[in-house]
């Protein structure tokens, strides 16, 4: 098992030394994790990308719908296969998903093309890569690949990241797993296309919060702007990844903005938003995207928790912070992970139950 990338030269090296691997390799599984964002998806069908343009037989393999504002990567319907437990793999749409019997998916993405695809994605791979997958709970029912397989590449910018690759490309000086992904393309030797550049751009732009998070970087800049020469429509990009909301999602701004409460001497904002409320609203689960930051932009609020059940019972937390708090280390007591200014995790317990539990691992000393 080869160690984390670490940064600067040793990082510019394992990159070279994970991608000489690859080369190696011609049937490949590439795998986001679920409740997908822009990061893992940009930075996995960007490899994807590369890999088909190397020749290789590869397949970004998902398990659930992808969400709508990511539908502008969903234009090519022969790169995706669904997963289905006990086959490895299977057909069914990115936007729907795709009859996977388990309730799951981030909600339809009307740009998608249509139609099911069918690859043949079972069996054995000579190598399975992960992307921004801090642990393997984050695969789902997909963590039975790993074993199908002698050579699984762990590609992550996550400090809490479990290292459980067999070779592990982890820089978490990157703003995001699609800027590891740009260097490992390029260490491939394949040159950025209109569509690896549309790939590689929303995972840097998407986990950078539009290039302003404080992880963002002179190197963030100079692979957007070598993206931004394929001519992206860079105006409608930020619609759709910050701006487009639903009316449910409307509705939900204005439920979490009566429920927050703010705690802890106005140093912390959190709100509980249960499965009765959204489907009173009328909100998706796609709808509480980015709703986590109501409580962190309030003035004097150091960091922002916002929880939401998913199943009865499950409750998906996201944590925000300013000033420095390392919220990765909270969701970390409760079993997840992520960065200091941005993670999550997940809690089972009754709804009476959640909010006692969270502020009892988002302390102040």
């Amino acid at each position: 098992m080869l160690p984390e990338a670490g940064s600067g030269a040793g990082a510019s090296e394992r990159i070279r030394e994970i991608a000489d691997i690859i080369l190696t390799k011609n049937r490949i599984a590439v795998l986001t994790h679920n409740s997908a964002d822009g990061d893992t998806l940009g930075s996995a069908l960007a490899a994807c990308l590369a890999l088909r343009k190397l020749g290789k037989d590869a397949s970004l393999v998902y398990e659930e719908a992808f969400p709508g504002h990511l539908s502008v990567l969903l234009f090519d319907k022969s790169i995706f296969s669904l997963y289905r437990e006990g086959t490895g793999g299977g057909g069914g749409r990115p936007d729907s998903g795709g009859g996977d019997g388990n309730g799951c998916g981030g909600g339809n993405v009307d740009g998608y093309a249509g139609g099911e695809h069918d690859s043949n994605v079972g069996g054995s791979w000579d190598a399975v890569i992960t992307f921004d997958t801090a642990g393997v709970k984050l695969l789902g029912k997909r963590v039975a690949m790993l074993s199908q397989t002698d050579c699984v590449i762990n590609v992550d910018h996550h400090i809490t990241n479990e290292n459980f690759g067999h070779y592990n490309l982890i820089d978490t000086n990157a703003s995001s797993t699609a800027e590891i992904a740009f260097e490992l393309i390029q260490a491939m030797g394949v040159e950025l296309d209109c569509e690896i550049a549309l790939a590689v751009y929303t995972g840097v732009c998407t986990d950078t919060g539009g290039f302003g998070y404080s992880n963002t970087t002179a190197r963030s800049h100079e692979i957007a702007a070598k993206a931004l020469e394929c001519d992206i429509d860079v105006s409608y990009l930020r619609y759709k990844f910050f701006d487009e909301i639903s009316s449910g999602k409307l509705q939900l701004y204005g439920y979490v903005a009566r429920e927050l409460k703010i705690v802890e001497d106005g140093r912390l904002a959190i709100v509980v938003v249960p499965a009765r409320a959204l489907k009173e609203i009328g909100a998706s689960e796609e709808d509480c995207d980015g709703l986590v930051n109501i409580g962190r932009n309030i003035a004097g609020v150091e960091v922002s928790v916002f929880a939401r059940e998913t199943r009865p019972g499950e409750f998906r937390i996201n944590l925000r912070s300013r000033g420095g708090y390392d919220v990765a280390e909270a969701a970390r007591m409760l079993g997840g992970g992520g960065h200091k200014a941005a993670a999550g995790c997940t809690v089972f317990a009754d709804p009476s139950l959640v909010e006692g539990i969270l502020l009892s691992a988002v302390t102040f000393s």
